[in-house]
Formats: structure tokens, C-alpha cells, sequence
């Protein structure tokens, strides 16, 4: 096979593989993911907690005996140092807790040094409260930049992580709830939703309709388990050390 002939498979191989797998994609080398791989799968995600619904949250989910992806943040509705107790809760129920950054800033914004302590706090706060380090990330506004890449490459990440589709939560106005599970019964297979669990709506009305609906055409799972990347705790976080006890450093 000559230069050319080499070239032209190659190109055409590259293609191929894209338009097959269009949901994986990377930069800096650095994996970004904005859908699930695993047939038949469905992740639901939920960003800007910890806050006042927490807790029923983790309770709807317990009732339903489905496991989904939080992202958090360390300062943002409510400090992270005060729902020890939910996140522990989580841990024990198999769900998958995530960095979304400290203080829910625009990341493409900041300093590499900004960067890494919206990333680095959060990773403090994880460690106090549960001895483990987050490996997924996924950025406020769904913005990111190289810098981001870079820091969470060299950090450890196992990959970034986006969304193929948005309930529409976090407008102002929001969608109605009717509005909402309309849209929800249109979503496909391998889809990872963007949610709020910091939104009412979301927690009391939309997910009650939804999750039913969802367990009987899809399986709910967390976005490591549906990415095909592992549904076990050391899949979806660094061991540190043994959890710690609230001290003066509790604090944001």
C-alpha cells in the first residue's frame, strides 16, 4: 500500500470511527463525554447540590432502587460541609458524586490557578467527608478550556462529562413540569440529562412522573456505569484514606 493509498484508509478509518461513536470525543487528550455508550442505558445526572432537597432526593431515589450521577459543587446553594450525612447517604446507596467545581464558576474565564482551586477544593471537601477524590468532572455552564483539560488530566480525571440532553430546570421561567415529562418521554436510549437538585419542580414533580416511566424502557444507571468505564466504587473514585471528622476546617 503506498503513501497515498495509506493516507486515504487511514482518513477514511478515522471517519468511520467518528461517525460510530460520535458521543466520545477528546482534546488536550483529554476524554469528553456527552452521551452513554452502553445499549440500552439511560443517566440521569443532577448538578449545583448539595441544598434544601437533598434529602428527598436520596429518598425518591432509595423508593425507586436506582442509582444516578451528582454533581457538586463545594459552595454554591448550600456548603458541602453541611450535608455530610446525604453525601455519606449517597455513598452507601451507590450513586456516583462528582466535582462541579466550588463555587459554580465559568471556568473558560478563570486562571490556570483559579482553576485548580475551584477543582482542588472540592476534592478537599470529598476527602474530609468520605477519604476519596472525585475522578469524573463535569464544568458549570458547560463551559471548559485547555487550561481545565490540563488541570484535570493531571489530576487524575477519568474524563469530562456533558450532556446530550437539558430538562430545562435551571431557566428563568423553567419550562412547566407537564412541559418537562413531555420531553422526557422522547428521550432515547444512551442519553445523559442535565437535572438540578437544587430545583423544587425537578425534585418534587418532575422526577416522581419520570423515574417510573424511565425504569421500564431504560436501565438507570450512573454516567461511569453507561459509559461503559465501571459501576464500582473504585471505578468511580481515588481512595484517600478513612473518612473524617467535622472540625473547624468544616467550613466554606
Amino acid at each position: 500500500m503506498n503513501n497515498f493509498n495509506t493516507l486515504i484508509f487511514f482518513s477514511l478509518f478515522f471517519l468511520a470511527s467518528s461517525k460510530f461513536n460520535p458521543s466520545l470525543r477528546s482534546r488536550q487528550g483529554f476524554s469528553i463525554y456527552d452521551q452513554c455508550q452502553v445499549e440500552g442505558s439511560f443517566a440521569l445526572t443532577f448538578d449545583d447540590g448539595l441544598g434544601q432537597y437533598s434529602g428527598e432526593v436520596n429518598q425518591l431515589l432509595e423508593e425507586y432502587d436506582i442509582r444516578t450521577t451528582f454533581f457538586v459543587n463545594g459552595n454554591n446553594a448550600a456548603c458541602i460541609y453541611d450535608y455530610a450525612d446525604e453525601m455519606r447517604a449517597r455513598i452507601s446507596s451507590g450513586h456516583l458524586l462528582a466535582n462541579h467545581g466550588w463555587s459554580h464558576a465559568h471556568m473558560a474565564s478563570l486562571s490556570r490557578e483559579e482553576i485548580v482551586s475551584e477543582v482542588e477544593r472540592v476534592e478537599e471537601a470529598f476527602i474530609k467527608i468520605l477519604g476519596l477524590k472525585p475522578l469524573y468532572f463535569r464544568p458549570p455552564y458547560g463551559e471548559y478550556s485547555n487550561d481545565l483539560l490540563s488541570v484535570l488530566s493531571e489530576r487524575g480525571y477519568k474524563g469530562l462529562i456533558m450532556w446530550s440532553q437539558d430538562s430545562g430546570d435551571s431557566l428563568n421561567p423553567a419550562p412547566s413540569s407537564e412541559e418537562i415529562v413531555s420531553d422526557y418521554e422522547n428521550y432515547p436510549s444512551k442519553t445523559i440529562v442535565l437535572n438540578h437538585e437544587i430545583s423544587q419542580q425537578t425534585v418534587e414533580s418532575v422526577m416522581p412522573s419520570v423515574i417510573p416511566a424511565l425504569k421500564e424502557r431504560f436501565s438507570l444507571q450512573t454516567v461511569s456505569e453507561c459509559l461503559g468505564l465501571g459501576n464500582s466504587q473504585s471505578d468511580y473514585y481515588g481512595y484517600v484514606s478513612e473518612p473524617g471528622n467535622r472540625d473547624e476546617t468544616w467550613v466554606c
